[in-house]
C-alpha cells in the first residue's frame, strides 16, 4: 500500500496507463523496427492521437507501458513531454507479453492510487470524457463492486472503422448501464462453440429485461478502479482485457464484482489494431471525421498543414511539378517532390520523399524518406521508411514493405507480400546477412519475403486463419471460399454476415437507399445539423465504397421530396425554406466540376420524378438551380456545360421542359460573359 499522505496529495489528479504494446504480430515485420505506437498516422506518430485524446480528457498524470522497441518508446514520450503539460512516464517490462502481464506490473508497482483511464497505445478519438467520468464515479460512490466502465460506439455492421475479423456480443441492462455477457466474435468461425452463445440464465432473474447486441464497436477506453490490476494479480490465468478480465469476471459467482457500459454515438472513436483498420483511420482522418483532430491542425511541432479544396493536405515546403496531378484524399508531408505527370490520390505521402515522373499513387501510405523512381505503380500498400522503388516497379496490392527494402527495376511485387532487410537470423545473430530474394525484389534490389512464425500470433491454434486474412490491408473477401457451417442450434447462432453462407444476399444498391433514406428521415425529423448529416452520409458511403455520384443521385430527390408546394412561409417546408436549410448538404457531396454538371443532371431528373407534373416540377427546379449557382454549388462554366450537352435535351418531356426554364438563366450568364469579355478587350486596347 502507498503511504496515506501519497493518497491524499494525489487524491484529485486524474491518471490514465497507456499499453504501448499491441502483444500481437498484425503490422510485423514492420514492427520488428520500431513500437507499434509510433508507426507514423497521416504522418503523425500514432501514439500523439492517444495523448491529444488524453489531453482533452483533462488527464494530468500518464503511465506508458512499454515492452519491445523501448528505447524508442521512452525517446518519443521523453520529448513529447517537453510541450506537453501532461507527466508522463515510461514503465518498461521486456518480460511481459500480455496485457494481463502488464497489468500485473502496473498492480505490483503500486502507482495508481485512483480511479483511471485504461486505453491501447492506438485509439484515434475525439470524445470527451467528462460524462462517462461522472457516471463512473457515481456509480462506484453508490456502489463499490462496480468496478470498470466500457465505452462502447453504435455502429453499423458495415461501419468502416470495425475491425472485419474482430467483433463482440454484449449482453446489457440498458436501464442500470450493466454490461451482462461478454463474447468476442470472430468472422469466421472454426467450431460448433464459437457459433454458440452460451449465457447463465440466472442473469434474467435480477434483469428481466435485457439487449443483446452486436452493433457496438469496442473502443477500447476503459474506465477502471485501482481494484482492476489487483485483480489480474489475483487471477493469473487472465491474459487478455475482454476475453479473459471481462468474461471471467461477469461469469464468476465469487468475485462478486460488476461491469457497466457508458454507449456513444455521435463521436468517433477507432482501434488501429490491423492494416485494414490503418487504412480505415486514416480515410477517417483525411475525412475530417476526427476533427479537431485533422492534419491541418499540426499536431506535432514544426507541421505546418495547409487545408485545401478536396481534403489534400499539404505543406509549404512541398515541391509539385506543373503537370502532376493531386486528387482528392492526399496528404503530403514537408520538403516531398514529385515530378511530372505522376497521379496521387488517397494517399499519404510522408516527409522528404522523391516521386519520380509518371508514378501512379493510389490508396498507399508512404512513410518518410522513401524514393519512388519513374513509372512506378503503388496501390493499396504500406511503404515504409527509406525504402527504395527503382525504375518500373508494380507494388500490388495488400503489401508491407518495410525499412530499407530496394525494389529493383520493372519488379511487380505479387500481393500481400510482406518484405523486410532483415536478416532471418537477425534475432538470434547480430552478425546475420541478409539474403535477398531476387524473385520478389529483383535482381538490384534488397530484401526477403517474411513469413510469421508457426503460432506467432495471438490467435488461438484452433481459430479459422481467414480471421487474420481479412483483417490485412485491401483484402479481397471474395477470395475465399466460405465453407457450408451447420445450423442445428439457429436460435443460439450469432454468424455474422460474412460467415454466413445460407442468409440471403442482400442487394448493395438497395441497402444503400435504405440506409441513406433512413438517414435523411431521421436527420429531418430530429433536426441534425448538416454537418453532422454529412457525417453520417459520408460513412455510409464509405462503408459502401461508394462514390459521391452514388450519393449525389439519391440524397439530391431525397431533399427534395420534403418541400411542399402548398405550404406557406414559416413552416420550414417551402422551396427556400428547405434549400436553405439542407441545400448545404448537398453541397458536401459535390466537389469538382464535373460533380457539378453531374450534380445538375440528377437535379433535373429529380424534379421530374419527384413532383406530379410539369408546373410543379418547374416550381422546384428553376429556384434550386438558382440556389446552386447563388451558393456557389455549381459554377457559371458547369450551368453552361450542363444545358449545351445533348443529355441534358433527351429524357422525359417534364425532364426537356425543365430545361427550358433555365433558358433565362442561361441567356444572363452568356450575355455577362460577352460583356466581361468586351471589358478585357477594352482594357488590353488602352494598355496598348
Amino acid at each position: 500500500m502507498p503511504p496515506k499522505d501519497k493518497v491524499e496529495s494525489t487524491e484529485q489528479v486524474l491518471q490514465a496507463v497507456i499499453l504501448a504494446d499491441s502483444f500481437d504480430e498484425r503490422f510485423q515485420p514492420i514492427t520488428l523496427e520500431t513500437a507499434r505506437c509510433l508507426l507514423p498516422l497521416c504522418n503523425v506518430p500514432l501514439i500523439s492521437y492517444t495523448f491529444e485524446f488524453l489531453a482533452v480528457a483533462g488527464v494530468q498524470e500518464i503511465f506508458v507501458f512499454c515492452c519491445s522497441h523501448s528505447d524508442k518508446v521512452k525517446a518519443f514520450v521523453k520529448q513529447y513531454g517537453k510541450s506537453s503539460n501532461m507527466k508522463i512516464n515510461t514503465i518498461v517490462s521486456q518480460e511481459c507479453i500480455s496485457v494481463g502481464d502488464a497489468m500485473r506490473e502496473l498492480d505490483a508497482k503500486q502507482l495508481i492510487d485512483t480511479d483511471f483511464i485504461l486505453v491501447t497505445g492506438d485509439v484515434v478519438s475525439n470524445m470527451k470524457l467528462d460524462k462517462v467520468l461522472e457516471e463512473h464515479r457515481a456509480r462506484r460512490q453508490a456502489d463499490k463492486s462496480a468496478i470498470m466502465t466500457m465505452v462502447l460506439k453504435k455502429a453499423s455492421p458495415q461501419h468502416r472503422s470495425r475491425a472485419v475479423g474482430d467483433g463482440s456480443l454484449f449482453v446489457l441492462d440498458q436501464q442500470s448501464k450493466e454490461c451482462l455477457h461478454y463474447q468476442p466474435v470472430k468472422a469466421f468461425k472454426s467450431t460448433r462453440q464459437d457459433r454458440r452463445m452460451t449465457m447463465n440464465m440466472e442473469i434474467f432473474d435480477k434483469h428481466p429485461e435485457v439487449q443483446i447486441r452486436n452493433d457496438l464497436i469496442d473502443c477500447q477506453i476503459d474506465i477502471c478502479s485501482v481494484e482492476v490490476p489487483a485483480l489480474f494479480t489475483e487471477n493469473f490465468d487472465y491474459q487478455d482485457i475482454r476475453a479473459d478480465f471481462v468474461h471471467g469476471i461477469l461469469t464468476s459467482d465469487l468475485l462478486g464484482k460488476t461491469i457497466h457500459f457508458h454507449e456513444v454515438s455521435d463521436v468517433y472513436a477507432a482501434r488501429v489494431r490491423s492494416t485494414q483498420m490503418y487504412d480505415a483511420v486514416s480515410k477517417d482522418i483525411i475525412s475530417r471525421w476526427t476533427f479537431p483532430m485533422v492534419p491541418d491542425s499540426n499536431l506535432q511541432p514544426g507541421d505546418c498543414y495547409e487545408f485545401r479544396r478536396g481534403l489534400v493536405y499539404k505543406e509549404r515546403s512541398v515541391v509539385l511539378s506543373r503537370t502532376c496531378v493531386v486528387e482528392e484524399k492526399v496528404v503530403i508531408g514537408a520538403n516531398t517532390q514529385i515530378a511530372e505527370n505522376s497521379v496521387l490520390s488517397n494517399c499519404v505521402i510522408g516527409k522528404n520523399c522523391v516521386i519520380g515522373a509518371n508514378v501512379k499513387i493510389d490508396n498507399a501510405y508512404i512513410w518518410d524518406n522513401v524514393t519512388i523512381f519513374d513509372n512506378c505503380v503503388v496501390q493499396y500498400s504500406i511503404i515504409a521508411n527509406n525504402a527504395v522503388l527503382e525504375q518500373g516497379v508494380t507494388i500490388s496490392k495488400g503489401c508491407l514493405i518495410s525499412f530499407n527494402v530496394t525494389i529493383g527495376a520493372n519488379t511487380t511485387v505479387p500481393a500481400y507480400s510482406r518484405l523486410t532487410a532483415l536478416a532471418e537470423d537477425a534475432d538470434d545473430d547480430s552478425d546475420a546477412e541478409l539474403i535477398s530474394d531476387p524473385v520478389l525484389v529483383g535482381p538490384t534490389g534488397r530484401g526477403r519475403s517474411f513469413k510469421e512464425a508457426e503460432g506467432s500470433d495471438d490467435e488461438d491454434e484452433e481459430a479459422d486463419p481467414r480471421n487474420k486474412q481479412v483483417n490485412r490491408l485491401a483484402f479481397d473477401m471474395s477470395v475465399l471460399k466460405l465453407e457450408d457451417q451447420a445450423q442445428d442450434d439457429s436460435a443460439s447462432d450469432f454468424a455474422s454476415e460474412a460467415s454466413d453462407p445460407e442468409e440471403e444476399e442482400v442487394n448493395p444498391a438497395e441497402e444503400l437507399d435504405r440506409e441513406i433514406a433512413q438517414t435523411l428521415e431521421r436527420a429531418f425529423k430530429e433536426g441534425h445539423a448538416v454537418d453532422i448529416a454529412a457525417l453520417e452520409l459520408n460513412t455510409l458511403r464509405m462503408a459502401s465504397n461508394s462514390n459521391f455520384h452514388e450519393m449525389r443521385k439519391r440524397i439530391i430527390p431525397g431533399v427534395l421530396k420534403n418541400i411542399d408546394l402548398s405550404a406557406k412561409a414559416g413552416s420550414g417546408k417551402t422551396v427556400k425554406e428547405i434549400l436553405v436549410r439542407w441545400g448545404p448538404l448537398i453541397g458536401r457531396m459535390i466537389h469538382d466540376e464535373a460533380d457539378q454538371v453531374d450534380g445538375l443532371f440528377i437535379l433535373q431528373r429529380a424534379c421530374a420524378s419527384v413532383c406530379g407534373d410539369t408546373t410543379q416540377a418547374q416550381k422546384i427546379f428553376a429556384p434550386a438551380l438558382r440556389y446552386f449557382y447563388d451558393e456557389d454549388i455549381t459554377e457559371e462554366d458547369s450551368i453552361l456545360s450542363w444545358y449545351h450537352s445533348e443529355k441534358s435535351q433527351q429524357g422525359t418531356e417534364t425532364e426537356k421542359k425543365l430545361r427550358e426554364v433555365a433558358a433565362p438563366m442561361i441567356k444572363f450568364l452568356e450575355q455577362s460573359d460577352s460583356e466581361e469579355e468586351s471589358e478585357e478587350e477594352e482594357d488590353d486596347e488602352d494598355s496598348e
